[in-house]
């Protein structure tokens, strides 16, 4: 009976070949490159491949219990794991060798990659759960390559669906024009939706953005029963505080938090924290134009312009002082070069915006009959530099680059 199926699955075989090979007379050179094996042929060929199962003189690959697993549900960004089992039910030693994968794929012990007759191996699979397109459906898997001749490839998979009970509202806090001077708190809310005896708890958190760690303090505290019951279906919460400390450096941050809390599944949830820092001193005026550069002490360039010598110019900017410093700050003039060219002198203080901010007034003097010349950078000859000194803990000096020319 065994020779007979042997010479039947032969001329089977002559026969798919010289159809395959009628194909390629046919196509292109994409099909003369598939693969030649029996399973491709089949395949091919639209058939099923119909092996010798009476012949168990072969490894025989067994997945204990099945190449599928649900988990069921689990948190986003949580971790799981599943052990496979795979058995060698044949009468010859199983090669197992690790194909394609979406996850962390571990063999528990193979030695060589072979099973003997009788004996089985564990496959562990680790993930992360993700969402994967528009669902929160869920699906990891691994290929392992056998010698089974009936089941060359098992394909190992574990599905399920993805749930987040813990969301944060706002999950991105943006605070704009904060002053570098001051410290600031924002607050958001992580509420729970989870259906359990065990309130939400913080376990730990992780700062992810670039902000100095000295300059961020972050802390949670649980909320109410009535804080809860404002959010529809939440049943319990958290309040997170982010503080920004004073000295934070002028410019956009951006600062992300990543916190763990204590729901099956270790979930963790990422909060943003953005924005903008101005400086405490900023300087308005006709003609001046605030720095962009990374020099903190470079405010700008003042242009006043062009000077007739007979009638010079007398011009005024203001220098605004806000932050928890402001009614402390005095400033004075350091130097201004090239000197006789340029005076200046600062005017008196004048509180503004009920106390909000202070405002100290530059008064800048070309006299008339200066000799004419140009200082307006460059091969244009230098620009004046000005330079005051401040008591501002963290602007103790500011230089601006003031250019002109004089004329007749």
């Amino acid at each position: 009976m065994k020779t007979l199926v042997a010479i039947v699955m032969t001329i089977a075989l002559g026969i798919c070949v010289g159809l395959v090979h009628a194909r390629w007379t046919h196509t292109g050179i994409q099909e003369q490159f598939r693969p030649i094996s029996m399973d491709s042929v089949a395949e091919m060929m639209g058939v099923e491949l119909i092996v010798d199962e009476d012949n168990e003189d072969r490894p025989i690959a067994t997945v204990v219990g099945g190449n599928q697993y649900d988990f069921g549900s689990m948190e986003r960004r949580g971790t799981r794991s599943h052990t496979f089992v795979i058995r060698n039910d044949g009468t010859r030693p199983l090669s197992l060798k690790k194909g394609e994968t979406t996850c962390k794929c571990t063999f528990s012990s193979l030695g060589q990659g072979v099973i003997a007759p009788g004996e089985s191996v564990e496959i562990k699979l680790d993930w992360t759960a993700k969402e994967v397109g528009p669902t929160f459906e869920f699906n990891q898997s691994a290929e392992i390559y056998t010698n089974d001749p009936a089941n060359r490839s098992v394909r190992l998979v574990v599905h399920g669906q993805i749930v987040q009970s813990v969301l944060p509202k706002p999950e991105v806090m943006t605070i704009n024009n904060i002053s570098s001077g001051e410290e600031y708190t924002a607050t958001t809310g992580l509420y729970c939706y989870r259906d359990t005896a065990d309130r939400l708890e913080v376990l730990d958190f992780e700062l992810l953005g670039a902000t100095p760690l000295d300059l961020v303090e972050v802390r949670f505290e649980p909320m109410s029963a009535e804080q809860v019951a404002e959010e529809p279906h939440a049943t319990s919460g958290q309040v997170m505080y982010v503080k920004l400390k004073p000295g934070m450096k002028a410019g956009l941050f951006s600062q992300a938090i990543r916190v763990k809390t204590n729901l099956p599944d270790a979930p963790r949830v990422d909060v943003f924290l953005n924005g903008k820092v101005v400086q405490d001193i900023t300087i308005f005026g006709r003609g001046f134009r605030a720095s962009e550069g990374d020099n903190p002490e470079l405010f700008g360039v003042l242009n006043l312009g062009s000077i007739t010598s007979e009638t010079g110019l007398e011009h005024t900017v203001i220098m605004v002082v806000k932050g928890a410093f402001r009614d402390d700050v005095s400033f004075s003039v350091e130097s201004v070069s090239p000197a006789g060219v340029l005076d200046v002198e600062l005017g008196p203080a004048t509180v503004v915006g009920k106390g909000k901010t202070v405002h100290h007034k530059l008064l800048l003097t070309v006299k008339p009959g200066q000799a004419v010349g140009e200082f307006i950078g460059g091969k244009r000859g230098n620009a004046v530099k000005l330079v005051v000194k401040t008591t501002h803990p963290n602007t103790p000096e500011i230089s601006i680059s003031v250019v002109f020319s004089i004329t007749q």
